[in-house]
């Protein structure tokens, strides 16, 4: 039987090198699924979509392989069926 869809909703820390804070950022949008909420100091917010835990784990190490990045940390995850979200 097939998985039920689900919508995978993260908050990740993106530490970087405050110089690089530019490049950082166009890199991020080029993400599937991220919003970029905020930045300063070498440390940036930003959430994510996904529709699997598996593609969080991927973007993650997609963020952490763009020149200037130190780690990117979880810091919130939440997921549910997608047609509970699609019902309110």
């Amino acid at each position: 039987m097939p998985r039920q869809p689900e919508i995978h909703i993260s908050s990740l820390v993106i530490q970087h090198s405050p110089d690089r804070a530019d490049a950082v950022r166009e890199a991020a949008s080029a993400v599937a699924g991220l919003d970029w909420c905020a930045a300063e100091n070498g440390k940036a917010v930003v959430t994510l979509v996904t529709a699997s835990a598996g593609e969080v784990i991927d973007r993650i190490a997609e963020l952490n392989a763009v020149p200037g990045v130190h780690t990117t940390t979880m810091v919130y995850h939440h997921y549910e069926p997608a047609d509970a979200i699609d019902a309110t």
